[in-house]
């Protein structure tokens, strides 16, 4: 009798701040093509970033705090303080 084998995979897809960093770095090492590759990514992060916004007021207050924090920790993996609006390397209190 042979016993099941098991097999676990490991989510690596990266969270939409990460895909920021890419961008960002793209942009700025003049990678134009693979920006132009990535229009339809580009276009979902800000078509949800506008339906978030359309529908945060009428969250309830839990979901409207888990909201602000995933902004708060998508925004520190970029390398800005949410909280101070700087781009840096600030410890975050």
């Amino acid at each position: 009798m042979q016993k099941a084998t098991t097999i676990t995979t490991i989510d690596l897809t990266p969270t939409w701040g990460e895909v920021g960093n890419i961008v960002r770095r793209l942009i700025q090492g003049g990678e134009t093509k693979a920006i132009e590759q990535m229009d339809s990514e580009l276009a979902r992060a800000f078509a949800a970033c506008e339906a978030l916004q359309a529908i945060q007021k009428d969250l309830p207050d839990d979901l409207r705090e888990k909201a602000c924090a995933i902004i708060d920790a998508e925004m520190t993996k970029q390398g800005y303080n949410p909280n101070a609006k700087t781009k840096g390397k600030e410890s975050h209190e």
